[in-house]
């Protein structure tokens, strides 16, 4: 496998009966792969296939070879996702949110994560999202933030903040739930609209009498 490679097809080999399975570098590439005659072909094949194995995660099929590759892969992640509460990880994604960087595998993401710095970014990401979500020109804001200290982040969120406030009001002051990590709304002091213009989720779980 090329290790610069982030996207996975274990449904397709590069090569008839090849032991090597398709893998990409972009995620344009993938997408197109996805959309080939070659991987629906696949796709039914395998469906056909008394053979298959499904995946309990993904519920996906695949041919006996490729659940043996797309098993490997996805193992670590596998033994955690019942311990963690994340949505977004999946089996080939090792992506802890849609704001963090597509790595290629789960042992390179819990690496990257595991970095006092990009745990400071990771925290300020998570209270103050509105700097990354509501940027007007995403990829330009993010390259500049990338590129900046932590002092430098930190102004940068607040200005963001100040200018996010003058449009959609006062960021919600809510406490994160421990079990869901959604937002305590309680009281409803906050409409559903005005937490989803803050990318707030509000939190549902219901306390036990």
């Amino acid at each position: 496998m090329n290790k610069t490679h982030k996207y996975f097809c274990d449904l397709c080999p590069k090569k008839k009966n090849s032991d090597i399975f398709c893998s990409f570098d972009k995620a344009r590439d993938y997408d197109n792969h996805l959309e080939s005659s070659k991987h629906l072909n696949y796709c039914k094949l395998i469906e056909k296939d008394s053979e298959s194995i499904l995946c309990k995660i993904c519920k996906k099929k695949f041919s006996k070879k490729g659940y043996e590759i797309h098993k490997e892969r996805n193992e670590r992640l596998w033994n955690v996702l019942q311990l963690i509460n994340n949505d977004y990880l999946t089996c080939n994604r090792f992506q802890w949110s849609k704001y963090d960087r597509h790595f290629n595998s789960f042992q390179a993401m819990i690496d990257h994560r595991s970095n006092p710095a990009v745990k400071s970014i990771a925290e300020l990401k998570k209270y103050k999202i509105s700097t990354l979500h509501h940027a007007t020109n995403k990829h330009s804001y993010l390259k500049k933030f990338d590129d900046k200290n932590m002092d430098e982040k930190l102004n940068m969120i607040e200005e963001e903040e100040e200018l996010y406030e003058d449009k959609w009001g006062e960021r919600p002051q809510l406490l994160m739930c421990v079990l869901c990590e959604k937002y305590e709304n309680e009281e409803k002091k906050y409409t559903k609209k005005h937490l989803n213009k803050w990318n707030m989720e509000e939190c549902d779980c219901k306390e036990e009498d």
